[in-house]
This record gives C-alpha cells, structure tokens and sequence, in this order.
C-alpha cells in the first residue's frame, strides 16, 4: 500500500486540528451528547470530511459543506446548530484544501501552533499540587461560542469580539448605554 502525499496528510492534520478546536463539537464530545462513543464520531466525522474533500477535490459546494456539517451535528450529537460556526468551519475548510492542494500548510501550522498554545496554558494552568499530565483536554472557546477564530489571509488568530446590540426605544431612537464603572 503506498503512503499517502504529504498534501493528504497535512489536511487530514489540518482538519483534525480544527475539529478538535470547534466549539460546538468539543462541547458535543466533552459533554457525551453522541452517547459514550462520542469521541469515537468525532473521529468519523474527521473521516468523512476528508474522504468528502477527496471524492469531490475543488469542486466542493460550499452550501453543501456547510450543510454536511450542520446534518452530522445534529443527527450524531443532537445538536442544532445557530451560532454560524458551521459556515466558519466549512469556509476553512475550503481554504485548508485549496492551500493543502498547492503544497502550502500555512493554515495547518496555524492550527498545530494554536492547539499547542492552549495545550500549554491547560498544562501552566493547572492548579498547584494538580498533576499537569492530563494535557490533552483542549479549550478553544472564544468569547462567541464558536469555532477557534482562524484568520487564513493572514496566517494569525484573533478572537473577534461582538458588540452588544444596541437597544432601540418605542420612537426608534437608540438608547446610548454608558460603560462607565462603578
């Protein structure tokens, strides 16, 4: 049996890396919603994207993807997904194949360097007196809820934070809320 290309491989790292990061699913898996083998159809999932990618190659639809991501979600973990983070997901998925497909693995080492980040700050974090060596817990939440926020035009990650929505009075004017501390 040959080995795989190395494109195949960095994908297949690639969207493991980022399944484990996603919100949604890491709560899913944590949580057992898919039952006791939760982590079990994480890693089918993970399969099934990557032998999508590999049936279909650049002609993925992203609609399709996204709506891949949302049917498994909902029929293995019973999850209903309203956060967006399936079109987040698939959107990096895209740009993970294409980028793998040309022998760049910029978005791969992103996320191997991101998960490694908050591997460490588990390990740092842990209490005093607490063995560290359950490092394999990852916590990738940003402050939205969803998936980790990979910025893939520039190779970096930033949380992206959401302004309050801003309360509208029966006459339709904006009430201006002040930030002040007390």
């Amino acid at each position: 049996m040959a080995q795989p290309h190395p494109n195949q491989v960095a994908f297949r790292e690639g969207v493991d890396y980022l399944f484990h990061s996603w919100t949604a699913l890491k709560l899913a898996v944590d949580g057992e919603w898919g039952g006791h083998d939760s982590a079990s159809k994480r890693d089918w999932f993970i399969d099934t994207i990557v032998d999508y990618f590999t049936e279909n190659g650049k002609n993925i639809d992203p609609f399709d993807l996204e709506d891949i991501l949302l049917q498994v979600m909902n029929d293995e973990f019973s999850i209903l997904l309203e956060d967006g983070s399936e079109q987040h997901i698939a959107k990096i998925l895209d740009q993970l194949f294409l980028e793998c497909t040309q022998g760049r693995y910029d978005i791969v080492q992103t996320l191997r360097a991101d998960a490694q980040k908050t591997s460490g700050a588990i390990k740092s974090s842990s209490g005093a007196g607490e063995d560290a060596s359950s490092g394999d817990e990852e916590s990738d939440e940003d402050e939205d809820g969803g998936a980790m926020d990979v910025d893939v035009g520039e190779g970096s990650s930033k949380p992206k934070k959401e302004k309050p929505e801003p309360e509208i009075d029966e006459d339709g004017f904006e009430t201006v809320v002040s930030r002040r501390r007390r």
